[in-house]
């Protein structure tokens, strides 16, 4: 790769990020195509005593408001959750239960004719809920961290290389001694693309014979796949995960994102 630096190397798909020709996961159409808006929570923790979808479905063009009350029975182990790159630990698995386990989960799906309405429709959902106290410091709950774990990554990536030498002893015998603890602030990328699944279903006999194309923001059509065929017991061969572009990822599309599941129960159901 050395024979590259410094030097002006066009980029495959250059051309068409910045003309704006680039398609994203968000960007394919289908007939008939359905659009999903995600209600969020407003509470950090605690769990939601009620959730009334009426006047959303009142809606002329409001097809359904998925919630843990009326999503169909999925998997239920923990390993048909779990990812390529998922850490140790119970994975997430949107609309389970009426627990709240973090500000701006998903609570519930919103799928009409347009995205507008959606949109609309998302902010008429109503849900009471029962808060509980939470915790937000990372830095006053440091004693409760995990030691660190490739989970099951480790199956499918050799592991670190082994500490070398002795740190403590060269430290100690150095001629020059320093120590320090620096706190920076939390950073976000913001890639061009935003998180989205797009879902062509084509219907079989049987579910067996159900084919899905789907269009994903990933870095890893393959873990998207497996993902989604452990969760709703589809088989390999008819699904298709297609991500043409990865519009800026630094790492944050490496697993599957709660929309994919959204929008695969949608598509489904």
């Amino acid at each position: 790769m050395t024979q590259y630096i410094g030097k002006p190397i066009s980029r495959v798909d250059g051309l068409e990020k910045v003309t704006g020709k680039a398609k994203y996961a968000a960007e394919f159409d289908t007939p008939d195509l359905l659009y999903g808006y995600v209600v969020n929570s407003t509470i950090a923790k605690g769990k939601i005593k009620q959730i009334d979808a009426t006047k959303a479905l009142s809606l002329a063009g409001v097809i359904q408001v998925f919630t843990h009350e009326n999503r169909p029975k999925l998997a239920w182990f923990d390993m048909n959750y779990k990812d390529q790159d998922a850490p140790p630990g119970s994975p997430f698995r949107p609309l389970r239960d009426a627990k709240i386990k973090y500000n701006a989960q998903p609570i519930a799906l919103v799928v009409a004719e347009t995205f507008e309405l959606a949109r609309y429709a998302a902010s008429l959902v109503q849900v009471d809920y029962e808060e509980e106290a939470h915790e937000t410091n990372l830095q006053a709950n440091r004693h409760k961290a995990r030691k660190p774990s490739l989970g099951m990554a480790s199956l499918l990536k050799p592991p670190p290389p082994k500490p070398r030498g002795n740190f403590e002893e060269a430290f100690k015998e150095a001629p020059v001694q320093m120590t320090g603890e620096y706190v920076h602030s939390m950073e976000h990328h913001n890639p061009m693309e935003l998180f989205a699944s797009t879902v062509v279903y084509e219907k079989g006999r049987n579910k067996s014979g159900a084919r899905y194309t789907i269009y994903d923001k990933t870095q890893g059509v393959t873990n998207s796949v497996l993902y989604v065929s452990q969760v709703f017991d589809i088989p390999f061969k008819n699904l298709q995960v297609l991500s043409p572009y990865v519009g800026g990822g630094f790492g944050s599309g490496l697993r599957p994102q709660y929309q994919l599941f959204l929008a695969v129960m949608a598509a489904e159901s």
